[in-house]
This record gives structure tokens, sequence and C-alpha cells, in this order.
């Protein structure tokens, strides 16, 4: 089955940047339409997600945060078939990043930069074509694929624009080295962590293990932190969006720090959910350690 997603993963990738992105987009919302109502890959982990989040949310509101979460990450996937042919003015208009001045602001204090992001809007797009558009590459945290085949080509082509990955299971060490040489750390930090080396923070209405990365880098190196997503417009465009998390008046590395700043991030996050709920992917069991799936 692998080496069949693997095929597969080939062949959408001669194929797909052959069309205008306009009508990728468009064959990606028919995807996502069909999967769900045909094929409803973790629908329920979905709805019982939203339930929890959204207690008031009528069944019809629910259901259509699904569909367009669906919609959203059949999206993502096949605009990253796209990324190798995006450059320049095409990242600019895609992107529209009013506030890529904060970046380069933040990474002038020579102490490095973390940014913190999730799986919202297209997570994929924002680091590929940010990093091109400061001119500054991202040092990008990831997890390692189940299937090693397509997590090599996978990676290829997020680190064609400069982009350089780093595998969790190494983080600490080649963080904190580049961090000290002034560079651009980015993760995702909405998944759920392993529940007994984790900060508890409150997300929605329950307090549930998170990952605190951002937060202990930042404590432990004196680097700012930037919240950022991208929005994703009706046009088929994006609105990149970076918030300042203040880690200045934190002083002290501690555990009840660590806790605050996460907690910041968030906050930042949910916020952002509640505002556009189908950008976020709700298919994650982020609340296993207490919701029964």
């Amino acid at each position: 089955m692998n080496f069949l997603l693997y095929v597969l993963f080939l062949l959408l990738e001669k194929i797909v940047p052959l069309f205008p992105l306009r009508f990728i987009q468009s064959i990606a919302r028919l995807k996502g339409l069909f999967f769900y109502y045909f094929i409803p890959v973790r629908k329920n982990v979905a709805r019982k997600n939203l339930k929890l989040a959204f207690p008031e949310k009528s069944e019809k509101e629910i259901n259509s945060i699904i569909k367009g979460a669906y919609i959203n990450v059949m999206t993502v996937i096949f605009e990253f078939f796209c990324l190798p042919s995006l450059q320049g003015n095409e990242l600019l208009r895609l992107l529209n990043p009013n506030d890529l001045k904060l970046l380069t602001e933040k990474l002038g204090k020579g102490k490095g930069l973390v940014i913190i992001s999730a799986h919202f809007g297209n997570w994929e797009l924002t680091a590929y074509g940010c990093a091109q558009l400061i001119r500054e590459p991202f040092n990008v945290i990831v997890k390692e694929q189940s299937n090693k085949l397509m997590d090599k080509r996978i990676n290829r082509i997020r680190e064609l624009g400069g982009n350089k990955m780093i595998d969790m299971s190494r983080a600490a060490r080649d963080v904190l080295y580049l961090l000290r040489h002034n560079k651009i750390i980015a993760m995702l930090g909405d998944q759920s962590a392993p529940k007994e080396s984790s900060v508890k923070i409150k997300f929605f209405t329950y307090d549930v293990p998170t990952f605190e990365g951002a937060a202990r880098f930042a404590l432990k190196t004196g680097a700012p932190v930037v919240f950022g997503i991208s929005v994703r417009k009706n046009n088929g465009t994006y609105k990149v969006i970076l918030k300042d998390i203040d880690v200045t008046k934190y002083t002290e590395y501690s555990e009840e720090n660590i806790k605050k700043i996460t907690q910041e991030h968030a906050n930042v996050l949910a916020d952002l959910i509640r505002q556009h709920p189908d950008h976020w992917l709700w298919f994650h069991k982020k609340f296993k350690h207490v919701l029964k799936y």
C-alpha cells in the first residue's frame, strides 16, 4: 500500500503543476466534497471535536464546517504540488503578506526567531512562500512520515524554496544552535502532545497536553516568538496573519512561564479557529486524553 501511495504521489507531482492554479483549486474543492459525501475518513472524529469545541452550534452548522474542512485539506494537498512553480510576484499575489516586516524586525534583534503555526489554512504554502519573500529560510521541525518513500519526496518539495527540515527526534540540539546563530525556527504546535511529558493548557473547553517547544526555546535563548497562519479568501488567494507573542515579560526559565507562553499562542489559535472554523484540521484527535473517539 505504501508503494502504491508513493506512485500516486509521483503521478500527482508531475500532473498537477501542468494546470492553472485556479483550476487546481476547483478540482481540490470537488475532491473535498467527494470525500465528505462518499469517503468520510475521520468524519466522526471531526464531529466529536466540533461538538466539544462548539456545543452551541447546530448539526447543520457542524456539517458545514466539516465539509469546509475536507475542502481545505484537499486544497492544501493539491496546492502543495504547485509549490515548485510559485515564485516572486506569484507568491506575493497569492499570499498578500502585508505583515512580513514583523519577521524581519524580530530577526533584526539578533536572537533568532521562533514561528509557531498550526494546521490551519495552507500551512505548507505559508512556510514555503513567506521564507522566499523575506529571503530567509525557515528551519521547520517536522515529524517523519510512516511512509519513508513519501517522507523523502515531501521534504524534497518543501526544501526547494530554500527551507530546511529538522526531524523532531533531533530538534532540541539543532534548534538551540540555529537560534544562537540568528536563524528562523518554524513549527506546528496544535496537535495532541504526549500526556506525560507536555504542559496542559486550556484549548476551548478542556485542558489538553500541548507541545511547549516554542516556549522552551524562547526562554532558553531569548528568541522572540511570532504566531503565523494564512486565511484563504474567496478568490483563492490568502491573507497571512502574524501576531507577536510577547515573551519579553517572562524573564525566568520556569515551568510556570512555559505554560503561560504556550497558553498565549493556543489562545490566538483558538480565536482564529472561531473566526474561520473550516480552516482547521478537525480530523486530528486533539482531545484524545479527555474524549473517547
